[in-house]
């Protein structure tokens, strides 16, 4: 029991739990030395357990060598294929946000999205626009969303934009 001898703890208890204080005896300084040294041992153990496990991960993380000899590292595992949504699908889903680019060089007129045309409604004219929005490009990103076959909502924050698109028959005029 952390280098005390048991005997005589259990007597200091006893002497504590009868009565009237009694002179309880100093553990003896060899129980104290002793107990610090098994506290250190336990420490360096540990700390020889971690560098051995820390240099057993280095060699596992260490470039295999190759058919020719030489050390090339393992490649990167490849992200997941699914982790964004395409900018421009073939087929939207209704209600999926899908990232897109809006053109805004002559204010907010029409947009390609989902392999087809739409427009505005309403158009925004360039001089509507905010200017943190036109500022030296001609696209904004933002995120387009299919409410309805018959409707698309481009949003953007910061600058907020909010703009509902309806689908066109035919490709647009280029804008002026």
């Amino acid at each position: 029991m952390n280098g005390f001898p048991e005997e005589g703890l259990r007597s200091a208890l006893r002497a504590l739990a009868d009565g009237p204080a009694v002179p309880v005896a100093a553990p003896t300084p060899h129980a104290v030395v002793r107990a610090a040294a098994r506290i250190r041992r336990r420490r360096r153990a540990v700390g020889a357990g971690l560098a051995a496990a820390a240099a057993v991960l280095a060699v596992l993380a260490a470039p295999w060598p190759s058919a020719d000899g030489s050390r090339t590292p393992a490649p990167a595992p490849a992200p997941p294929a699914a982790t964004a949504a395409p900018t421009d699908p073939a087929g939207p889903a209704l209600g999926v946000p899908y990232p897109h680019e809006l053109y805004v060089h002559c204010g907010v007129r029409y947009t390609r999205f989902g392999g087809r045309w739409w427009r505005a409604d309403p158009e925004v004219p360039e001089g509507a626009l905010d200017p943190a929005l036109r500022a030296d490009d001609q696209y904004t990103p933002g995120t387009m969303v299919l409410v309805s076959p018959a409707e698309a909502r481009f949003v953007r924050h910061a600058p907020d934009l909010t703009v509902t698109f309806r689908p066109l028959a035919e490709e647009p005029p280029p804008c002026d």
